[in-house]
């Protein structure tokens, strides 16, 4: 196979197209299956952006070859490009600016790794890094800030866990953002302790939070301990620089590695359209991008209605934040947390505040995404809902709920009720569902087993769309782990997972009459596999490769294997 590069796909598009032979078609679109009842070899032919045919081999006009590039699968896999519905763009362009912490297995580790790089830093010079998860470090606890000064004394330090929710930093960092001070010296007010009533009193004995910035501190010493989260994070947050031609390589990078995976449409959900708007605008944007603006309880989404959007960016759903994560301990809980049995977590809307904002956007036509991974969560969003529909009834509203992984007692009836879509992220559970994984231990055996029902949304005949939240990004990843589930009865089937990943993904972003199955007319996304996950063994979905993407007609990935 010729690979050709990202770059040149566009002028690639004057061509007249693709022929595949030999192709093991799932088109999702033929059957209940999914794919040809034949069994005979299967062609798809492209026509500039499109797709022209898609059937029997042996029934294709041969006037369809001329002129067009044809490539023989040999019986390898073909099916449509992969939608990841729920991930961050600018978060993992960030993050391939700074350091991985990923591979960091103990505390010792990490702090190694930091005074490697800081020696390699300018005085002064911010260390940046993401991703890490103590839940895999072998001293089973969080990083103090007086390790991370000894590591990084000259140097300001900010590490982002990989739930997004919250980061470790040092002294230096929280001068910066001006919070050094003892808790004894910061402003608290009454209106503030009435804007955070459910906030843990202590974390583990040893820390406390200070409910109006986020900053969690030793309460015998009043002193911070480097962990922060809320209002402290934004603002250390917001100290850092990234510069634009920067961010700009590192999202041509991302998007790479995602084509990669046969990714070829993304839901993304950001505070910021600039960058990637100015990226389309270049462009360089290949990705189909559903852009899902994040509220702002200042701006609310002013600063991006009414934009106009260059292809591949489409404007999208309205993202609600209602509480944190779950190994962030600010999921909110019906009952506390197990490792912590103060603690239930966090809310972060009073309800009439919330049914108003949602109510004006509504109403306004705006499709609404809500995050709510604890049951606590998920059934405040579904009695505000409740109260927003039935008082402005509206049929194909497509609002949905991001994450919904505890999922409290008759809540799926409400959710099929509503009509709402639940987005969920697959690979969660393989990263932290996994028996005496992250999730058991912050939840407990019982709750454990109630977390990502996904074969009951599909039975009460939810849609459900599944995207990675890019932890990690990874489709056939996420397949995996849907289809192997840790609890039998939560589990669905190769085919539905390919379709959450697929078919449901377009319909999510109302794109369902173009994209996210294979027939003619609609858009030739298409990726093609090492093999069939629906009739290889269940637990080597994962091994599978993604061969090459094809994304508006063009082949914009090939793997370096040959083909068989």
């Amino acid at each position: 196979m010729r690979s050709k590069p990202i770059s040149d796909a566009r002028d690639a598009a004057a061509k007249k197209g693709l022929v595949f032979i030999n192709a093991r078609a799932l088109t999702l679109e033929d059957s209940a299956s999914g794919r040809f009842a034949s069994g005979e070899p299967e062609a798809v032919v492209t026509d500039g952006a499109k797709l022209l045919y898609v059937g029997k081999q042996n029934e294709i006009d041969q006037g369809l070859f001329n002129d067009r590039e044809v490539i023989d699968l040999k019986g390898l896999t073909l099916v449509p490009g992969f939608i990841d519905s729920h991930i961050h763009l600018l978060e993992l362009a960030r993050s391939h600016l700074g350091k991985d912490l990923w591979e960091c297995k103990s505390i010792k580790e990490l702090l190694d790794l930091l005074k490697e790089e800081s020696v390699k830093l300018a005085k002064g010079q911010w260390l940046i890094g993401y991703n890490w998860d103590e839940s895999r470090w072998q001293e089973g606890r969080y990083v103090t800030i007086e390790e991370l000064d000894g590591a990084c004394p000259d140097n300001a330090v900010f590490l982002k866990r990989i739930c997004l929710h919250q980061a470790l930093v040092n002294s230096l960092s929280l001068e910066r953002a001006g919070l050094s001070k003892s808790v004894t010296e910061l402003h608290y007010s009454s209106e503030d302790r009435g804007r955070s009533p459910d906030l843990p009193s202590s974390l583990g004995q040893e820390t406390r939070i200070y409910p109006v910035s986020g900053l969690y501190y030793n309460p015998k010493t009043a002193k911070p301990t480097g962990l922060i989260q809320g209002e402290a994070k934004r603002m250390v947050e917001s100290c850092l620089e990234f510069p634009e031609h920067e961010m700009l390589l590192a999202l041509e990078n991302v998007q790479k590695r995602l084509l990669a995976l046969g990714i070829t449409s993304v839901h993304h959900i950001s505070s910021s359209i600039s960058l990637i708007k100015k990226f389309a605008e270049s462009g360089k944007l290949l990705l189909r991008t559903y852009f899902c603006p994040t509220w702002d309880e200042k701006t609310g989404v002013s600063w991006c209605t009414g934009e106009e959007m260059t292809s591949p960016l489409k404007l999208g759903v309205v993202k609600f934040f209602t509480d944190g994560s779950l190994g962030a301990h600010s999921a909110a809980l019906l009952e506390p947390y197990t490792d912590e049995p103060d603690n239930r977590g966090q809310l972060y809307w009073e309800g009439e505040k919330l049914k108003e904002t949602l109510s004006n956007l509504h109403r306004a036509g705006h499709c609404l995404s809500i995050h709510a991974i604890g049951d606590r969560a998920i059934q405040f969003v579904l009695d505000v809902l409740e109260e927003v529909l039935e008082k402005y009834p509206r049929e194909g509203h497509k609002h949905r709920i991001e994450h919904c992984e505890l999922v409290p007692e008759g809540a799926i009836e409400r959710i099929k009720r509503l009509g709402l879509i639940v987005s969920a992220q697959p690979n969660f559970i393989s990263m932290w569902g996994q028996p005496d994984g992250l999730y058991q231990k912050r939840l407990g055996l019982e709750r454990w087993r109630k977390m990502n029902p996904l074969a009951e949304f599909l039975r009460s005949s939810i849609p459900l769309v599944f995207g990675s939240d890019g932890m990690p990004p990874g489709p056939l990843y996420g397949i995996h782990s849907a289809v192997n589930h840790p609890v039998e009865g939560s589990r669905i089937s190769p085919m539905e997972a390919i379709k959450c990943y697929t078919k449901a993904g377009a319909y999510a972003s109302v794109e369902e009459d173009f994209k996210g199955s294979l027939r003619p007319g609609k858009l030739a996304d298409m990726v093609v596999l090492s093999c069939d996950p629906t009739t290889c063994p269940m637990e080597k979905i994962k091994d599978v490769a993604v061969i090459m993407t094809v994304l508006d007609g063009q082949i914009v990935y090939n793997n370096p294997l040959e083909l068989p």
